[in-house]
């Protein structure tokens, strides 16, 4: 079994403020593998029957609401250090997103049964858990709210307003995958991007989204 860093553990939600003392005893014993997936590989879906929580040790995973190349929307993208699936730890719920490698990708999972063992016995895990569910809530609701904005223009606003205020004024991101996140067509995001930048309220350089004027996103938004 591949043996995972314990500097990269510690950057894991569960295992945050954890002395190494600790990670060691937790996963010297701890039943996990780690596996690679190509570029498009399907991850986990509704149909798969894998109760497990899993983390990214290199590359991206994308998170969208198709199973099977069905068309979809992309709900979020999860790089290194990232996670998915807790829900499934913690409930009986099926699967309700679909996970696809965006890149080549390297993958920490640990059963269900395992995380399940390891929140019981170690009460930080357990409230790290907690703490990462109550934030989950909190994305959700700022995704459900730019979804419901009535126009492309609101949507966008909204949604870059969300993106800067979790990752600041630079976000990194395609025109293909944010017409995507929002779920809009690509001429009409074409179209406000071109009215955002006229109007020096955000720039473009490349794959990146470059926030200039937050107050005319909110202007907007509102």
């Amino acid at each position: 079994m591949k043996l995972i860093r314990l500097d990269f553990l510690s950057k894991l939600f569960p295992f945050k403020n954890l002395k190494d003392s600790t990670l060691r005893a937790i996963f010297a014993d701890a039943k996990y593998s780690v596996m690679h997936f190509s570029r498009g590989d399907l991850i986990l879906s509704p149909k798969t029957d894998n109760r497990c929580v899993g983390f990214v040790i290199e590359g991206e995973c994308s998170v969208e609401t198709k199973c099977n190349g069905d068309g979809g929307v992309t709900l979020n993208r999860v790089s290194k250090y990232g996670s998915f699936g807790i829900l499934s730890v913690l409930g009986d719920a099926e699967y309700p997103t679909a996970i696809y490698a965006a890149s080549a990708c390297d993958l920490l999972f640990i059963s269900a049964d395992e995380m399940t063992r390891i929140i019981k016995k170690y009460p930080t895990v357990a409230m790290n858990v907690i703490k990462f569910l109550a934030d989950r809530i909190s994305f959700l609701n700022s995704r459900i709210k730019t979804f419901s904005e009535k126009t492309t223009l609101e949507k966008l606003a909204a949604y870059l307003l969300y993106r800067y205020a979790e990752s600041g004024e630079e976000i990194e991101i395609s025109k293909t995958a944010l017409a995507s996140e929002i779920g809009v067509g690509r001429a009409s995001l074409y179209r406000d991007l071109d009215t955002l930048v006229s109007e020096g309220i955000i720039a473009l350089k490349s794959k990146t989204v470059i926030i200039i004027c937050p107050k005319g996103l909110e202007r907007i938004k509102q």
